[in-house]
């Protein structure tokens, strides 16, 4: 039996977000395009028999209890296969930043199922894996499967696409979070909200024409949850050479996509001068990438 892993939990984009309903107990249905990027945690999971299970991490204000999502998922992984919490140390590098619409939390999540099954001969398969995910947070199917999918349902439908288009992209975060939870409400309470056409952005995306995937994309949540800042980060990254901007998840990092390169890594460094965030990635095939 293997005794550790060290673990890339990738993050995602909302290359286009749509929300389409509400369910009657209040969860709502989505049609989204994800894709898996470049940006990255890294999780060290070690079998520590006789110890109890801990979360570590370089950033201080990372939750280390029953509160994480790494947490929670091994949890629930655990009663799946009829055992207690793993005695194991969790030791979490982030580089995915909070509250930023990229999934780090569902991200992590993923890592910590797909490493503790590994690492407990588990022996679930992805799609016993995505269900346990689902229970844990919308996001952590996505990010079990990963790669270029476009996502229906609650966030449990995932419907792995085409994908020919690979471009640099830019990421850029403010200097403040945004909560999902408040912004679903947010939503509800918006009228005429205008639609993405998701079709055309999968259409796009086979064709690998970034120009034909982004004419009718778009994320519904810039209607309410936009500001500013968000408008301006957009402008910034569209007049530096992007042929597309937009925010990813409910906020607040918005993307760029760009046709070259050295464009990506200039508008980079021009936004870290100005004190953002920022960050050039690429498309990721999977979602949790084992390194050792």
């Amino acid at each position: 039996m293997m005794k550790a892993l060290v673990i890339r939990a990738n993050a995602k984009l909302n290359l286009s977000l749509d929300v389409t309903g509400v369910r009657d107990d209040g969860y709502h249905i989505v049609d989204m395009v994800n894709r898996s990027v470049t940006l990255f945690d890294e999780i060290k999971i070690e079998l520590t028999p006789g110890s109890p299970f801990t979360i570590e991490s370089n950033v201080r204000f990372f939750p280390t209890d029953e509160k994480n999502l790494i947490w929670k998922a091994a949890r629930k992984l655990t009663e799946t296969i009829g055992t207690g919490l793993p005695e194991a140390r969790c030791t979490v590098r982030k580089r995915i930043p909070s509250q930023a619409g990229l999934g780090g939390g569902s991200a992590d999540a993923a890592a910590s199922l797909i490493g503790f099954n590994m690492l407990l001969d588990a022996g679930l398969n992805e799609q016993e894996l995505c269900d346990i995910g689902a229970s844990v947070g919308a996001d952590v199917p996505f990010c079990v499967v990963g790669g270029t999918a476009r996502v229906g349902g609650i966030g449990e439908e995932i419907h792995s696409i085409g994908d020919e288009l690979y471009c640099p992209m830019l990421i850029a975060m403010p200097r403040y979070g945004r909560s999902t939870k408040e912004a679903y409400s947010m939503l509800d309470r918006t009228p005429d909200i205008r639609h993405p056409d998701t079709e055309s952005v999968v259409r796009g995306l086979a064709a690998g024409d970034a120009e034909k995937a982004f004419a009718g994309a778009g994320n519904v949540f810039e209607y309410v949850t936009s500001d500013d800042v968000t408008e301006e980060l957009k402008r910034k990254i569209t007049a530096d050479g992007a042929v597309y901007s937009a925010m990813t998840g409910t906020g607040a990092a918005v993307f760029g996509v760009f046709q070259r390169p050295r464009e990506a890594l200039e508008a980079r460094d021009l936004l870290r001068a100005e004190g953002y965030g920022s960050w050039v990635v690429y498309r990721a095939d999977k979602g949790v990438e084992i390194v050792t």
